[in-house]
């Protein structure tokens, strides 16, 4: 199969998706292009993203910020890898592009902010 970048969106007013495709049917992954401009989730640098399920992987196509995964921060660059366990709360900050890859697929029903 073969797929390519489909709709962009805002989540926040500092983060913009874009799918690069819906998980088929049976699919253990599914990935997005994400723009982080400021501080995401919406800009409150008091909370944090956190999934029961999912385990996260983001690789910097572009750009510089930090990572933030549990207790711990990762400055990045282009080319830099930064993983994502799940059940770990995490946040994004900096100017950059990113490609995620979720595993299991995204479900809004995983993901709060706490």
């Amino acid at each position: 199969m073969k797929f390519t970048e489909s709709d962009s969106y805002f989540v926040d007013d500092n983060t913009e998706i874009t799918d690069l495709f819906e998980a088929p049917e049976g699919a253990n992954f599914d990935s997005v292009i994400s723009e982080v401009d400021g501080y995401h989730p919406d800009g409150n640098r008091e909370e944090k993203i956190f999934n029961e399920r999912s385990q996260k992987a983001y690789y910097v196509l572009e750009g510089e910020g930090k990572i933030f995964v549990g207790d711990e921060v990762h400055e990045v660059e282009k080319g830099e890898f930064v993983f994502v366990p799940e059940k770990t709360e995490h946040a994004l900050e900096g100017e950059f592009k990113a490609l995620i890859v979720t595993s299991p697929p995204f479900d809004p029903e995983d993901e709060e902010l706490r």
